[in-house]
């Protein structure tokens, strides 16, 4: 059967780059070697340190964790620091942070550094240490600091170390350089940042001691000072040694841009060979790791500052997310690395790219932090990268497993259909297709991306649409064995010799009145964002979940006079805190009324009528719209379609259950996974 193919209206037909443009001088920037000490570094791209929970449940290397460093050492990132590693019991923030506490936990990061190193890339361990910023039960007793001063955040109360325990931890530090040495890396990085001991010892915010480690400035540092010290006598000049510093705490009393000069001064007097210069505490936690509602790179002032005052390299870090935009502190001159942790998180292959010329070929990171929120207990995730974690794995035939029956696999040049162009559907199609499988993709308009259109429209989301468009692009590099029908509905014909049909049709939001004598209308949430003239002058956005609340965001924006109702107490429970927070600072900001615990509501004529929880009744005058986004519900298969077909049916993201970018990827790929 010949099948009618067309091509979406807006599918790329040649490459292109997302947002600016990424020149020779940035490629050059990026590319160019480095030194740190008397190391050379193959380009000035750094992988940071990110926990990442890969290893076992005690903190120790897993081959799961070497394949995903290896992997962006492969890529072609010039240095790659582990996450956070504990040199003591008392400073693990987490019961499975990984740690070089002992010879035989260090004998473990052998094969990780030689696999690294292999690929040309230069390998350090971060050494760390919590201090206050951990709870009770992850180190058997309360946390230790230079004060008993709790963190705002974590709240347990910590003990004020002795002068035995600083000169402990002192040793400790020394031996988990020595351990990493012995392991074949080429340098350690201290985490003196973030509200972590080091750096609670710089602080005055956190260090009221009057005794020989707290104090004035230099008592404040002669902690930090006696560990680079350390570390340089035990492992040799040769060893490279990086500090990572916040030069702003942004609390009041902390540490501030002033104070981080004259500590960077003594941190390299000391035998720091690279400063990292990061900001914030707990405290300041949202603004440490910038979302997309924050500027791209918001901390490169500070590391120029520091450049400025000292002759050793700095690393500067935050959301330099997009090669054009990394390259920019490099060219200027504010610093000599440029650190990209969530933008190789989501694509390891980043600087491999950077260097072939087409960054925007690059799967772009969304800076929505949900790999922030997924090491809470659990491994690091991805929203877009459903291979994080499984590096080591390789594309394998469709397998279909049923409760109860046994697994079947499809050979691998059995045709596949796939019904629906969002997330889901792109993903397994071009998965089906890297496992062998001849595709058919049917989609029933002539956009393909799903919700990621409507999902990109609120401001700050344009990485969603960033997003999009590389899913675009490889469509259009998928080649003869991708099938693309669009613009009409998945027909019986369709799954003509097929083996197997993926449903990924995807969701509408759930239809719904309210009750009473009223002709304002009730729009979907997807007709609204698409058509905000559709919702008038002054809609009521009902239901406050992320899409909601996002949506709200976006029409008053767009001008509209805004009120959002909620049955539950708080709105955008889906997202993570810092989205939570700064999008209802930008709903505060846009005018939009915020109306939550409603617990009934009818409209009379234009007036919509609400009994809100502890406040009583509500009325709105002169609504225009209802713009429904209580939730959503999954497009079902449509009577006949199935008329014929044995093969078995898979349905996948929102054609199964509404969800997330990450849930409709995650599960295309467990699918094709093997």
């Amino acid at each position: 059967m010949t099948l009618k193919i067309a091509l979406p209206e807006d599918l790329p037909r040649t490459p292109r780059t997302y947002a600016g443009q990424f020149s020779a001088a940035d490629r050059s920037a990026l590319l160019a070697p480095g030194r740190i000490g008397t190391l050379d570094v193959r380009n000035r791209v750094v992988q940071p340190a990110m926990e990442s929970n890969l290893g076992t449940k005690d903190g120790r290397v897993t081959e799961r964790l070497i394949a995903y460093y290896e992997a962006r050492a492969r890529g072609g990132v010039g240095l790659v620091i582990t996450e956070n590693t504990s040199i003591h019991p008392s400073g693990r923030v987490t019961s499975g942070m990984l740690r070089i506490e002992t010879d035989e936990e260090g004998a473990l990061f052998a094969p990780l550094a030689e696999r690294i190193k292999a690929t040309g890339a230069r390998f350090f361990v971060q050494l760390s240490h919590a201090g206050r910023q951990t709870l009770n039960h992850f180190v058997g007793g309360p946390p230790w600091a230079p004060s008993p001063i709790p963190c705002p955040i974590m709240k347990d109360e910590p003990r004020e170390m002795t002068d035995a325990d600083v000169r402990t931890l002192i040793d400790a530090f020394v031996a988990g350089a020595r351990r990493a040495h012995e392991a074949g890396a080429d340098g350690v990085e201290l985490h003196g940042a973030h509200g972590y001991l080091l750096c609670s010892f710089l602080s005055p915010y956190s260090n009221h001691r009057t005794d020989a480690w707290g104090g004035d400035l230099a008592r404040r540092c002669a902690f930090p000072v006696a560990v680079i010290r350390g570390i340089k006598e035990a492992c040799g000049a040769d060893f490279a040694l990086s500090f990572r510093m916040s030069a702003d705490e942004y609390v009041e009393g902390g540490i501030d841009p002033d104070q981080a000069v004259q500590i960077a001064a003594r941190l390299v007097d000391a035998g720091a060979d690279v400063l990292h210069v990061s900001a914030c505490n707990y405290e300041s936690m949202f603004w440490n790791i910038p979302t997309y509602f924050l500027p791209e790179g918001p901390f490169v002032p500070l590391a120029a500052r520091i450049k400025a005052a000292v002759d050793v390299p700095v690393i500067t870090v935050g959301r330099l997310h997009r090669a054009e935009v990394a390259a920019r502190p490099l060219r200027a001159g504010h610093a000599d690395f440029v650190a990209m942790g969530r933008a190789l998180i989501a694509d390891p292959t980043l600087v491999g790219r950077m260097a072939a010329g087409f960054p925007e070929h690059t799967r772009p990171c969304l800076a929505c932090n949900r790999c922030i929120a997924s090491i809470n207990g659990h491994a690091l995730e991805c929203t877009v990268n459903p291979n994080l974690g499984h590096e080591a794995a390789r594309p394998a035939p469709l397998r279909i497993s049923q409760p109860g029956e046994p697994v079947v696999r499809l050979a691998a040049n059995e045709t596949v259909v796939v019904v629906g162009g969002g997330v889901a559907g792109i993903e397994a199609a071009l998965r089906a297709i890297a496992a062998g499988h001849p595709v058919r993709l049917v989609e029933r308009s002539m956009r393909l991306g799903g919700q990621l259109d409507i999902a990109a429209m609120p401001p700050a989301k344009e990485p969603v649409a960033w997003y999009r468009r590389w899913l675009l692009e490889r469509v259009r590099h998928a080649g003869e064995r991708l099938a693309l029908v669009v613009g009409r509905p998945a027909q019986a014909e369709d799954l003509r010799g097929a083996s197997a049909l993926i449903w990924a049709a995807g969701s509408r939001p759930t239809p719904r009145q309210i009750d009473g004598e009223s002709d304002v209308p009730h729009v979907p949430l997807d007709d609204a964002m698409r058509d905000p003239s559709l919702a008038g002058a002054r809609p009521v956005v009902l239901g406050a979940g992320a899409g909601g609340a996002e949506a709200a965001h976006h029409l008053a924006h767009m001008g509209a006079k805004v009120t959002l109702i909620e049955v539950k107490r708080t709105i955008a429970r889906d997202l993570i805190p810092p989205l939570r927070h700064y999008l209802s600072e930008e709903l505060d900001l846009e005018g939009v009324d915020v109306i939550t615990s409603v617990k009934s509501m009818q409209l009379a004529g234009a007036r919509l009528l609400l009994e809100v929880r502890k406040r009583g009744p509500v009325e709105l005058d002169g609504v225009t719209s209802i713009v429904l986004a209580a939730g959503r519900t999954s497009v079902p298969i449509p009577d006949g379609l199935l008329a014929g077909f044995q093969g078995p049916v898979i349905r996948l993201g929102d054609g199964a259950r509404p969800g997330s970018i990450f849930e409709a990827a995650t599960e295309a790929a467990r699918l094709f996974r093997e």
